[in-house]
């Protein structure tokens, strides 16, 4: 039972003196038309100061908004580690507005606002959009509206509409069933055991991020390990550990080339390093890396993994058994048949008739009893009557028992395990669909042509509907929204990042920037760093290595994270806790950051 107090009322309350304090310091703010915004880190002149904090406080008092800005983007942060409140909150309501229901207090088909309002309130990808709002209020306040409008537009979009294409390209059934065969093949041959595919998913998915990129493998890999783990309930820490290190692993797993990952790709052309250097310098330890991690969270998860044995077979002897002795078609007209043949034994078709045209006769003696009427007039109550009470007839039939009705009149059918079934892809449809994919990476940085292709690709899915799954938008556009918010907020925070970057040495520099990976997407951590003149080769090194080992520790810190998230989220009831995924994280990020620094 929920306590009777306003919930709601005090959240919106807190954004609002939120936004009514940002107004209230932009009071005492003087606006300076015609400056660039935000500054450039140039711009502050204070290369001749050498303490981090003094840069840091000169820059506040040089633009107060600095401030404000970050506190906005902090609060975005406290907001998305509370997220699994926010949804408990709304399963809460839901429960509470159940029982109303069953009380005869609210209409059966009412739905809660609260319960819909907290589950977007804790929807991870929607958080940083939501706190773009209270940061278009303070650059209004400090600014003008049309500042605000200018700077959201100056921002690079190409990767939040990249991840939407290849997203649903890489989620598409032919891709799913593809690497689907190539990794039972490989599990095959080491006997086809739950261990064997756990291992399998964590390690080849990842490295596979290298070579169609990673927010593509992390949709593969996190489909996989929904249907072969996350189905069979698991335990809570098994859960999370696997989050984990699909996570870190994606993160590090990206990094065998120079085009794949986000955090690698924004400075390879900055700092000239090619796809050998890549794969000398970082690639061989990612898979080090990888393999250190998974095997130790192996032996850590045996117990675990093994519990699930039991519940693996039996899913597997009911596939087998669904595949080989059952046909649906069979069925299918079998059952079509019986319906035809009960009806005529019952005679269902022909009493609903009869009720229903006494049904109809009372609704027309109650009208006829209401109104004063002319013989001419009972024509018109007539039809009016038939034709009000056939539309309503109709239409109850068509969602009670559409099968009655001639089959031109039924509605379509849309079978809800239809995502799910085992009929085999043609292999030339597969193929088709890679080649989608290498189109999509071969042009990610041009987004007509990545958006093009699309386009055809949703011609072809159309096409070859019959082996295709339901195209869902919903996640990819969530986490697009998600990394369109972060870029907005991340974007300003460069004033303070920028000189922790290009102020501390080589070990701290790869710690700190692992640490601020966790607050920041690893992207915009390696980005800063390509505009800090005179990093040395070895500090290039420590600043992305920092930056790819910290990308496991939350949901922000890498882009391809909220993609995973999207698809896993489910199988967590109470949401996913931001600590807990911290928590499970820290062992394999500390393998990561271990094998990079002493593997050189």
């Amino acid at each position: 039972m929920i306590k009777k107090r306003p919930q709601l009322l005090k959240i919106f309350i807190i954004f609002l003196l939120i936004i009514f304090s940002i107004n209230l310091i932009s009071t005492n703010i003087i606006t300076y038309a015609g400056e660039i915004f935000p500054k450039t880190n140039e711009s502050y002149n204070d290369g001749n100061l050498d303490s981090i904090l003094d840069i840091i406080q000169g820059r506040i008092k040089a633009e107060p908004f600095n401030m404000v800005a970050t506190l906005i983007f902090m609060m975005a942060i406290i907001h998305t580690l509370a997220a699994s409140w926010f949804t408990g909150l709304a399963h809460k309501y839901e429960i509470r507005h159940k029982e109303l229901k069953d009380l005869g207090v609210v209409d059966k088909a009412s739905f809660s606002l609260r319960a819909g309002l907290f589950h977007f309130l804790g929807e991870v990808e929607a958080i940083f959009g939501i706190w773009v709002i209270a940061l278009g209020f303070a650059i209004s306040a400090f600014y003008d509206w049309e500042t605000f409008v200018h700077y959201v537009n100056g921002l690079e979009y190409k990767e939040p509409m990249f991840i939407i294409v290849i997203m649903t390209i890489a989620s598409s059934r032919p891709i799913l069933k593809l690497f689907e065969l190539f990794m039972w093949k490989i599990v095959k041959s080491f006997g086809g055991t739950l261990e064997i595919w756990w291992l399998a998913i964590l390690i080849l998915a990842p490295l596979l991020g290298s070579f169609i990129t990673e927010p593509a493998a992390m949709t593969i890999g996190a489909h996989l390990l929904a249907e072969k783990f996350y189905n069979l309930n698991p335990s809570k820490r098994l859960k999370y550990a696997t989050l984990a290190l699909l996570f870190v692993n994606v993160s590090i797993g990206g990094s065998l080339t120079n085009f794949a990952a986000p955090p690698i790709l924004l400075i390879a052309d900055v700092w000239d390093w090619s796809l050998m250097y890549m794969l000398i310098n970082f690639g061989w330890k990612a898979i080090i890396a990888i393999l250190l991690s998974t095997t130790l969270y192996y032996i850590l998860l045996k117990k675990d993994i093994a519990a699930l044995k039991e519940a693996y077979a039996l899913d597997r002897y009911r596939k087998y058994i669904q595949r080989r002795f059952i046909s649906q078609k069979e069925l299918e007209s079998n059952f079509d048949d019986l319906e035809i043949e009960i009806n005529s034994r019952v005679g269902f078709t022909s009493e609903l008739t009869e009720v229903s045209e006494n049904l109809k006769a009372e609704i027309k003696k109650r009208v006829y009893d209401n109104f004063e009427h002319e013989d001419n007039e009972c024509a018109e109550i007539n039809r009016a009557v038939e034709d009000r009470f056939e539309d309503i007839k109709f239409e109850e039939m068509r969602r009670t028992i559409p099968g009655l009705l001639p089959e031109d009149l039924r509605p379509q059918y849309h079978d809800p395990n239809w995502d799910t079934r085992d009929d085999k892809v043609p292999l030339w449809i597969m193929l088709i669909h890679v080649l989608f994919i290498l189109w999509t990476v071969f042009n990610a940085h041009e987004p007509v042509m990545f958006i093009g292709g699309f386009l055809f690709f949703l011609g072809f899915f159309q096409i070859t509907a019959f082996y295709q799954n339901r195209i869902n938008l919903k996640p990819a556009l969530l986490v697009a929204f998600f990394l369109s918010g972060l870029m907005i907020h991340g974007t300003l925070q460069g004033w303070w990042i920028g000189p922790i970057l290009a102020n501390l040495p080589e070990v701290g520099l790869n710690v700190t920037a692992t640490l601020l990976t966790a607050f920041n997407d690893n992207a915009a951590i390696t980005y800063l760093s390509s505009l800090v003149e005179g990093f040395s080769d070895s500090y290039k090194y420590a600043v992305v290595a920092g930056a790819i080992t910290g990308g496991g520790l939350t949901v922000i810190a890498n882009a391809p994270n909220p993609v995973g998230l999207s698809i896993l989220k489910k199988h967590f009831k109470a949401g996913i806790s931001s600590i807990e995924l911290f928590k499970y994280a820290l062992i394999p990020t500390i393998i990561s950051g271990l094998c990079f620094m002493l593997l050189r």
